[in-house]
């Protein structure tokens, strides 16, 4: 199968030569497979050996009659062969019921004579072994050009009386493309017998998978090699293979990582600008189907690998992705501008994965990333068409780095959940309670106090500052009006991480506190 694979691939780059040895030798290893003697004949119709073609495409029907595409291409050789110009000469002083006609050889082009001897036909023609003669290919050949020539010299001479067919002016490409209308049988062309006897009439030019099965015939399993569905970045068995409008086939992910760094084809460098804005990477259904039924062992390795990665993605103790960029809280939004390849890689894998989450720190000069960060929960992702996306993410669980990572460019981290150590003597709870509702009403006397424009611009990036909470221990991370608050405090975010690190709600009551006053203070001034 690699060899068909190769020898098609040498006649596109217009090297026959080549392609017709690698054909030759599928011959010889498999001289009854007519898919190989229909291939070889396509080659050499290429090539421009019309006459060694149209032998091979009848052997090829020798050994299956029932080969369509054999007997379409017979059918438009000979119509092109036998179209007015080329028998105008042999039919200048013959009438329309002359017997003459049926009798007299067709002049076939001299190149195509010569070309018998400069490639040859099959390794079993030279041995003599084939079933199929070249003189009976040839006398074949003779029967349907003379019957062939008969028809379409009575159509003439009914049409224009007897008129001379050398006289006639050139047909145009409809009236030709009518001269050349397939002569198949009724059974052939326009009945198909559905599975459950009941028949339905087939539209002329309309493919099937009849048709389909037809050309492609039945591939021996022992041709099939698992080197050829293998894609050519990751070096492995394709796992959901797409294929660019370039022609070259990948893994879905492995494209879509290639695309994070440069909108070109990996292989040819063509420009996918505009696939990569349509994100629509379907699946190459063919050669889907070509892996399970062949390869189906090797298939199902390949998904256990897979779905090992991807379990491994969906755990949010372990290796967790880390986004180094800004401070975010619980319960507060924080949209994210994403272009750099390695995050794209995070995001969509924190997709594929279900989890939707990732782990957000500051950057430390030590140790790269915080000792402390916020889970972000994916509410919705807007891709733009270069590839960069706008991720509108929301605050979750506080947590405490113990061990750092990096995994494909990004950080990850071995990570552990942090919650408010909650108070249960009553006598303690009054008095936190008392100092909550204070800091609160001192919060919302500052937000008030702000200038209009500060207050417009805080209400669409953040939203609005969150209700007053009853019981103010029923979140493992406190009142959600504090982190509101903090966020929207023009502090360093050294001072932030600080009270984010923080298990304690009364501490960190008490810092918000201090914050205000001195922005009170500095208000007053």
């Amino acid at each position: 199968m690699l060899r068909i694979y190769r020898a098609e691939s040498y006649a596109g780059l217009h090297e026959f030569k080549t392609a017709v040895e690698d054909l030759n030798f599928v011959i010889s290893k498999m001289p009854n497979w007519p898919e190989v003697y229909f291939r070889k004949a396509k080659v050499l119709h290429d090539s421009g050996f019309i006459g060694d073609a149209l032998k091979l495409f009848l052997q090829c029907l020798a050994l299956d009659e029932d080969f369509i595409p054999a007997k379409i291409e017979v059918e438009k050789t000979l119509c092109d062969l036998l179209s007015p110009e080329t028998v105008r000469e042999s039919l200048k002083e013959s009438a329309w019921s002359s017997p003459h006609i049926r009798s007299k050889p067709l002049a076939l082009d001299s190149a195509m004579e010569e070309s018998y001897y400069e490639i040859q036909l099959s390794p079993q023609q030279q041995l003599g072994g084939s079933e199929v003669t070249v003189e009976s290919v040839n006398a074949s050949l003779n029967r349907a050009q003379s019957a062939h020539a008969l028809n379409s010299t009575e159509k003439f001479a009914k049409e224009d009386g007897l008129k001379r067919v050398s006289s006639e002016p050139l047909l145009s490409g409809q009236e030709k493309g009518a001269l050349l209308k397939r002569k198949l049988s009724l059974s052939e062309q326009d009945m198909l017998l559905c599975e459950d006897g009941r028949s339905k009439l087939k539209k002329q030019g309309e493919t099937t998978k009849k048709d389909i099965a037809l050309v492609c015939g039945t591939i021996p399993e022992d041709l099939v090699d698992v080197s050829d569905f293998e894609c050519s970045l990751c070096m492995r068995l394709f796992f959901e293979p797409v294929t660019t409008p370039c022609g070259h086939t990948f893994c879905k992910n492995c494209l879509e990582r290639c695309l994070d760094h440069a909108p070109q084809c990996p292989l040819c460098k063509e420009s996918l600008k505009e696939y990569l804005a349509s994100r629509k990477y379907c699946v190459t259904e063919l050669l889907e189907e070509l892996i399970v039924k062949y390869l189906s062992d090797e298939l199902s390795e390949r998904k256990r690998i897979h779905d090992e990665e991807t379990a491994e993605y969906s755990n949010l103790t372990k290796n967790v992705p880390v986004f180094v960029c800004t401070m975010a809280y619980p319960t507060v939004p924080c949209p994210l501008h994403v272009f750099e390849p390695r995050y794209r890689l995070m995001i969509r894998r924190s997709m594929e994965a279900g989890t939707k989450q990732f782990g957000m720190c500051i950057s430390d000069s030590q140790n790269s990333f915080a000792d402390y960060g916020c889970m972000l929960q994916i509410r919705n992702i807007h891709f733009l068409p270069d590839g960069r996306s706008v991720v509108d993410t929301v605050g979750g669980k506080r947590f405490r780095v113990l061990r750092r990572g990096m995994k494909d460019g990004y950080c990850t981290a071995d990570i552990e959940y942090l919650e408010d150590v909650k108070v249960a003597d009553e006598e303690d709870l009054k008095k936190l309670r008392k100092l909550h509702d204070f800091v609160y009403n001192q919060a919302c006397r500052w937000f008030r106090s702000l200038r209009n424009k500060f207050r417009t611009q805080i209400l669409q990036h953040f939203g609005p500052m969150p209700d007053r909470e009853e019981n103010i221990q029923a979140t493992p991370n406190g009142p959600a009006w504090c982190w509101w608050l903090l966020a929207v405090l023009p502090v360093d975010p050294r001072y932030q991480l600080s009270v984010l690190s923080m298990m304690s709600l009364r501490e960190r009551l008490i810092k918000i506190q201090h914050i205000l006053t001195y922005f009170s203070r500095d208000q007053s001034k």
